[in-house]
């Protein structure tokens, strides 16, 4: 009996201690789960989607409804009941949007809102053989500061919960710490494409690269051209082509040119190739940045820097003992690949006048779509003024905002004829509505002149011929032996409008009805054409004008009455509107009925006329009144018709 009692005893003692300790353990993880959180909510709160918060207002054993809206009246979502540290909400699956959560009297309410997380990748490519193989990760933008990422990718570790990297304390590009590096060279990456996704650790933020590791080989560099020519004065773009590298070396010169520059290049499109420029002229610049550079749109990195002294003068023109050699390197020892650079003696062109319509053109492509070939320009367009085959100027012109800013070149705009014992008005690049535009890869300057909006020049007074000359004279850097000048003249007149040539309009009642006008106003100009006939019907329709200075609008007319009246109105900005009248004839536009005129001699010399419809003839009778023969001959006729076919029957 004793053993027995000892035996329970023991059963009973061994049960209590796997008890406590079970309790123990479960006291010790509702702690872990209490602290396991990414954020307390609480009233008015704002919670990232995918956010564990912890809810802590209420007492253990409350039962919460959590329900949509911010007065939580937009439907039920789920329940929840607190223990002693609250409850824990994973907002991964809840829209984002209010939410109310409520028990008894006490209610909270917190907005769920989705984190904005872009980011880029400075390279997606890499090579299995390089000893580089880091790719920067950068946050550019966010709607949040301060949080941590990992990055990951199932493919390499084949694990998607193994991290790659982890980073804490994030921000968007501007704000704070914002890039970071991975290495991907510890995985031992064979070629092929890996999914690397860039996470925010609390929330839903993601974003996946494909990283593309490719078999490495020899790395080399070669240039896109064997020579490359430019005028002097002016910019040459030399393209170096990258294999099995991003990165190479060129030098531009030599010492015996007494003209040596480096220049370092990085992919940073990872298209294969960097496009550097050489301004000619700014190689009296010591800021060698001003002298070979990245183009103004491009991802690509171009570092130059001088192994010479910068030049008294802009680059001299190549003859049999000066010669620009360039080259490329990939590695310290030998270039991959040789070009050389060709610099011309530079020219100056001619000049011709262009109109355009009152539109804005910001590159020269644009104003090339918009410009028609003319020399008289309505007031209210723009004069376009081309100084057009002319070469060595546009180093120089790289920042100037007018020509006054170069010395040794100059436009200037002057009236031909000027009033009595005055002065002829001018003005040139300086003035108010005076824009210059610059093509050197076309050689080409524009001059755009703003006729309604010169300061200095009034309206009268710009009306009339005027010419414009471009010169170079001895102090531009890039001398000539003497001053050189081009011009070109244009004509500023009033803004007219014509619609048929000043005539009543006359169209029948039916579809496409053209009316047409003209105007000096630029071709692309827009005018609208109205046709109205008060309480019967308007129409409207905008056209534009053509080459020929003539617009035509196209109307349908064929649900109104024959002889309808309507008046018709043109009119475009900065000209004067016409109106002329008209009226739906359904027999407009049809041939005049033509006039025939028979005439009959006789006898008595009588002459008649008669009129017809159909066809003008003019024949001769005789007394009988037979054309061409009589009634006697007309019998003969007819008995020689029918023996001739009784003998045939026969």
């Amino acid at each position: 009996m004793t053993g027995n009692m000892t035996k329970v005893r023991s059963l009973f003692l061994t049960a209590l201690l796997v008890m406590s300790v079970f309790a123990g353990a479960t006291a010790f993880a509702g702690s872990a789960v209490a602290s396991q959180h990414d954020k307390t909510i609480t009233d008015n709160s704002v919670v990232y989607q995918g956010q564990n918060g912890l809810v802590d207002q209420y007492s253990n054993g409350t039962e919460v409804t959590l329900s949509e809206g911010k007065e939580g009246d937009d439907g039920f979502v789920d329940s929840y009941t607190a223990d002693e540290n609250g409850f824990h909400i994973d907002t991964t699956e809840l829209e984002t949007g209010f939410y109310q959560l409520s028990a008894g009297n006490t209610t909270v309410t917190f907005q769920v809102v989705k984190q904005t997380f872009k980011v880029s990748a400075d390279s997606t490519t890499i090579m299995d053989d390089s000893s580089d193989q880091t790719v920067t990760f950068t946050v550019d933008d966010s709607n949040r500061e301060n949080f941590d990422v990992s990055v990951y990718s199932e493919d390499i570790t084949d694990d998607e919960e193994e991290a790659i990297k982890s980073v804490s304390g994030m921000h968007e590009e501007g704000d704070g710490v914002h890039t970071f590096d991975v290495d991907f060279s510890e995985h031992d990456l064979s070629p092929g494409t890996y999914n690397v996704t860039v996470s925010v650790d609390d929330t839903s933020a993601s974003q996946t690269f494909e990283i593309t590791v490719e078999e490495g080989g020899s790395a080399s560099s070669s240039f896109g051209n064997s020579v490359y020519s430019v005028p002097r004065g002016d910019i040459v773009p030399v393209t170096v082509n990258l294999e099995n590298t991003d990165s190479a070396t060129a030098i531009v010169g030599s010492d015996e040119a007494n003209f040596n520059m480096s220049v370092d290049v990085t992919d940073g499109d990872d298209d294969g190739e960097v496009t550097f420029w050489v301004n000619t002229y700014e190689t009296t610049n010591n800021d060698s940045s001003k002298v070979i550079y990245a183009g103004e749109d491009s991802e690509d990195s171009v570092s130059a820097s001088w192994n010479s002294n910068n030049l008294s003068e802009p680059l001299a023109v190549t003859s049999g003992e000066t010669v620009y050699e360039l080259e490329v390197y990939t590695n310290d020892e030998n270039p991959d690949d040789v070009s050389s650079l060709s610099v011309e003696p530079r020219n100056t062109g001619s000049a011709q006048t262009w109109v355009s319509p009152d539109e804005g053109a910001e590159t020269p492509s644009e104003l090339t779509d918009l410009i028609t070939q003319r020399s008289n320009v309505a007031f209210g367009d723009k004069v376009v003024v081309q100084i057009k085959d002319t070469s060595g100027i546009y180093g120089a012109l790289t920042g100037a905002d007018n020509l006054d800013d170069v010395d040794g070149l100059s436009v200037n705009v002057e009236e031909d004829n000027p009033e009595p014992n005055t002065e002829a008005d001018s003005f040139n690049t300086t003035d108010a509505g005076v824009k210059m535009l610059d093509d050197g890869a076309n050689e080409s300057l524009y001059l755009i002149i703003e006729t309604d909006n010169l300061d200095e020049i009034g309206k009268e007074d710009l009306m009339g011929d005027w010419t414009a000359t471009f010169s170079v004279d001895e102090n531009y850097a890039v001398s000539p032996d003497e001053k050189q000048s081009v011009s070109t003249t244009f004509t500023v007149e009033e803004a007219t409008l014509d619609l048929n040539e000043g005539n009543n309009v006359e169209v029948p009642n039916s579809n496409n009805q053209s009316i047409s006008g003209t105007t000096n106003l630029a071709p692309g100009t827009s005018v609208n054409v109205q046709a109205r006939s008060s309480g019967i019907f308007f129409k409207n329709q905008d056209v534009t004008v053509t080459e020929d200075g003539s617009f035509s609008s196209m109307f349908d007319f064929s649900e109104y009455d024959n002889n309808t009246e309507f008046s018709v109105t043109a009119s475009a900005d900065g000209a004067e509107s016409v109106t002329v009248d008209g009226v739906l004839n359904q027999d407009a536009g049809e041939d005049d009925p033509t006039t025939t005129t028979t005439t009959t001699t006789t006898s008595e010399e009588t002459t008649t006329e008669e009129t017809t419809t159909t066809e003008e003839t003019e024949t001769t009778t005789n007394d009988e009144g037979q054309p061409g023969f009589g009634v006697a001959i007309s019998v003969v006729a007819l008995l020689a018709a029918a023996l001739l076919a009784l003998r045939r029957e026969n």
